[in-house]
């Protein structure tokens, strides 16, 4: 599920996409096969698409899925970078760095609960070991997928792809490395703060915190927010899904927007 509302399914064995209308009471196929760009253009953002993982296995029993995990640090610096992440109003005049960490967070959680649910037909990999190691990877997909994931056909297909990065300044300069950026871009106050709000999930999924303890201790700010936006989240994925009335409505809030939607951002 891409987050401009559409499934993008892919047959293993004869590479053929499918794309399907999210949220239709029954499957409604709206292309099929489109153009590689246009693929590259919608892939997932922040990883909507977990959120669909019962619907789309109960419409398609033999559907596997694959959930890459991201650095939490990463993925707030990017949608603050880009403005693409609109928090509830009191909270965006720090840009939503916060509340998109808090996001990211229950998008991961949904996606291992449902999983969890699945466990043949459900892999989780690291976003980090698919940029650092991406034949080992790719070698643990094809496991999975029983499906051959050659790491050398699949570099010359990327590289002729034009990046939609939000650093593509970075690139430009040759020196681009979507790994652990958070600790050149963001502050240590920044850093200390996200830190002190999802920490727990950070280790839980992998990822060492560099703040001491004393200093990522929640506040009341903090402590607000953890048990706010779950709850708003929650509601929200409920009205969406279960009710028709959801399904029409604008609920925008908390969503990406169309630019951010655009960009490779795992959970």
């Amino acid at each position: 599920m891409a987050a401009n509302g559409y499934i993008y399914l892919t047959a293993l064995d004869s590479g053929a996409v499918t794309v399907l209308k999210a949220g239709s009471a029954k499957p409604e196929v709206v292309a099929k096969n489109p153009k590689l760009g246009e693929r590259v253009a919608a892939t997932p953002a922040i990883a909507d698409n977990v959120l669909y993982i019962p619907r789309i296995k109960a419409d398609l029993p033999q559907a596997l899925f694959i959930h890459i995990i991201r650095d939490g640090r990463d993925i707030a610096l990017s949608l603050k970078k880009m403005g693409g992440f609109r928090p509830l109003p009191w909270d965006r005049r720090s840009g939503g760095l916060m509340a998109t960490a808090l996001y990211w967070e229950w998008t991961v959680r949904k996606g291992r609960q449902y999983g969890a649910q699945i466990p043949r037909d459900y892999i989780e990999v690291h976003y980090e070991d698919l940029v650092r190691n991406p034949a080992s990877t790719l070698a643990t997909l094809t496991e999975f997928l029983h499906h051959d994931l050659d790491h050398q056909r699949i570099q010359s297909t990327v590289s002729r792809l034009k990046s939609n990065s939000s650093f593509l300044e970075e690139e430009k300069q040759g020196r681009a490395n979507p790994v652990q950026r958070w600790k050149d871009k963001l502050s240590t106050q920044d850093i200390a703060a996200l830190e002190a709000l999802i920490g727990p999930s950070l280790e839980e999924f992998g990822y060492p915190l560099t703040t001491p303890l004393s200093d990522r201790e929640p506040g009341l700010q903090e402590k607000w927010m953890r048990a706010v936006y779950p709850l708003f989240l929650d509601t929200k994925l409920a009205l969406k899904i279960k009710t028709p009335l959801g399904r029409m409505a604008n609920l925008s809030a908390l969503e990406l927007t169309d630019s951010a939607a655009q960009e490779d951002l795992p959970t």
